[in-house]
């Protein structure tokens, strides 16, 4: 017997893409806030051209940025985006002289010829500083009678008033205004001696922000903030399909990969061969510092559990009166490995200052329905005509390489397309999405 809340389950849970995404307005002219009372800052960085730099600059220049992110402090989240898409538009000027007017034109047509193999990069970082979720109760507000007596007092008032509550809640979102742009400003003052780097207005960001759920040149040239509220439904204008192996946005395919595990080393350049694959596509990566108490807590927890199961309850088990030998005792040997890695983390934290974070990679490969006709100089198949079936791709360029070829039994969470796509947003908890404990610093193993 079949009830009718099965039958209707799927239709229950489907849910429009912008409550997906954790983004509500803007509050001034630079900073955003989200619907979970964080604030946002979105700034532009033009990047270095490694190509004409030697090794030992690159270091220097990766250390100084490495040493940078110790202003973001375990109440900020920084989230780096690379866009890579070929089919730009190329600026160019006018002139007064006919003979180089047309030299101009000449070389924009012949560029735009080679507009396929042809791609720009663009880098933004996303700041989101988390201090400021203001849920204020009365234990928390009596906690803090003993210190802040008249803090307390005011918090107490304001809890039966709701003219009170709003001017307490407008003060808690100045200061938090302040302190991130304070650290914002503070980040770009010592990036801005090697790299060019601001903070974009509103306008600016809102469009940056659109590259994120919209892959058509059209609608990311003629994005416009007409509002200042309601980001996450200005920001969807794309029709999202879920299939088994990809996502289907508009016209174009989309596959969403993640980092599981780290490199056994860092050092400058690591996605050098990332950046010349020839693909649309965009990189995000999250970092969040950890506050030194817990991961001190969090590395003894470990090192006492593997200290106490490196040996098997039946070692300790003997008929014999005298006492056993180190020899005759069988020890795990990978678990004595643990502790004494775990112990490095401890004197990286103790002794040499360092700190451990949080980081997640999420790399967004997408390619064009009609990529593939234009490259052959064909004409797509009209609307309506059929183009194969509906989990494989009508094109070759994405069958094998981008969007792999899916199983008969597949994952069953590949089915959850639609919760891998709006990750990339700040800040957006999903566990398709790994977060890994990480040890900032440049050149050494992680």
């Amino acid at each position: 017997m079949f009830k009718l809340a099965q039958i209707t389950k799927d239709y229950h849970e489907a849910a429009a893409l912008c409550t997906q995404v954790n983004l509500f307005g803007f509050v001034d002219d630079e900073i955003f806030l989200t619907k979970s009372g964080d604030l946002g800052v979105v700034l532009s960085i033009e990047g270095v051209d490694y190509e004409c730099l030697d090794a030992n600059t690159i270091e220097n220049l990766t250390r100084r940025v490495t040493a940078m992110f110790r202003i973001f402090d375990e109440k900020c989240r920084v989230y780096q985006y690379l866009f890579k898409r070929n089919r730009e538009n190329i600026p160019f000027r006018t002139y007064q002289n006919a003979i180089v007017n047309a030299a101009i034109q000449n070389r924009i047509a012949y560029l735009n010829t080679k507009a396929e193999s042809l791609y720009s990069f663009r880098i933004y970082y996303v700041v989101l500083y988390e201090a400021f979720r203001y849920n204020a109760s009365i234990l928390d507000s009596l906690a803090k009678l003993a210190s802040r007596p008249g803090e307390t007092v005011h918090e107490l008032r304001a809890l039966f008033s709701n003219r009170k509550q709003v001017v307490l809640i407008d003060g808690a979102l100045d200061g938090a205004l302040v302190a991130l742009r304070a650290k914002a400003r503070s980040f770009l003052s010592q990036l801005g001696d090697f790299v060019s780097a601001r903070i974009l207005e509103k306008h600016e960001a809102f469009c940056v922000l659109k590259r994120i759920l919209n892959f058509s040149p059209l609608k990311i040239e003629n994005a416009r903030l007409k509002h200042d509220t309601f980001l996450d439904y200005y920001l969807c204008e794309s029709h999202v399909e879920c299939h088994r192996g990809f996502l289907r946005v508009d016209d174009y395919y989309v596959k969403v990969l993640t980092l599981k595990d780290p490199s056994a080393q860092s050092f400058p350049l690591i996605f050098k061969q990332l950046l010349e694959v020839e693909a649309n596509y965009f990189i995000c990566s999250e970092w969040q510092k950890q506050d030194q108490a817990k991961s001190r807590s969090f590395i003894h927890s470990r090192r006492r559990h593997f200290h106490n199961t490196k040996r098997s309850l039946a070692s300790y088990v003997t008929t014999s009166d005298q006492p056993q030998r180190g020899d005759d005792v069988l020890v795990d040997e990978s678990k004595e490995a643990q502790i004494r890695d775990l112990g490095e983390a401890l004197k990286e934290i103790e002794i040499k200052g360092n700190y451990f974070g949080a980081y997640s990679l999420t790399i967004v490969v997408y390619d064009d329905l009609y990529a593939a006709f234009r490259a052959q100089g064909q004409r797509p198949s009209e609307p309506g005509v059929s183009r194969g079936a509906r989990n494989e791709p009508p094109h070759p360029l994405l069958l094998e390489s981008a969007l792999q070829r899916y199983r008969a039994h597949g994952d069953p969470r590949a089915d959850r397309g639609w919760e891998k796509f709006p990750s990339e947003f700040p800040h957006y908890q999903s566990a398709e999405i790994r977060s890994l404990y990480i040890h900032l610093r440049s050149g050494r193993e992680l």
